[in-house]
């Protein structure tokens, strides 16, 4: 595997996780934070399925490093919206 497509792929996952913090932040601070959190739910949930048809997409065209940029880019934001939805609703 090619350096610069660790180092797109290692760059989605702190992106994704950085922006979620900041999300998940915003939505701490108000005082509706149950719906808050589902609508960072539900943001995440469907940013994370358009990364993954548009990185299948660029992996078609061999443009590996867009890909693995767009494949890694929702999975902390994914798996940790899982753990506060649990947190929260469970």
């Amino acid at each position: 595997m090619k350096a610069h497509v660790v180092v797109a792929g290692v760059g989605g996952l702190i992106i994704g996780h950085v922006l979620w913090l900041a999300a998940i932040s915003l939505a701490t601070r108000s005082t509706t934070v149950d719906v808050w959190v589902l609508v960072i739910a539900a943001v995440t949930f469907v940013v994370g399925a358009s990364c993954v048809v548009l990185g299948r997409r660029f992996h078609r065209r061999k443009d590996y490093a867009k890909s693995a940029f767009l494949w890694c880019l929702p999975v902390s934001p994914v798996l940790f919206s899982i753990s506060v939805l649990a947190v929260t609703y469970l």
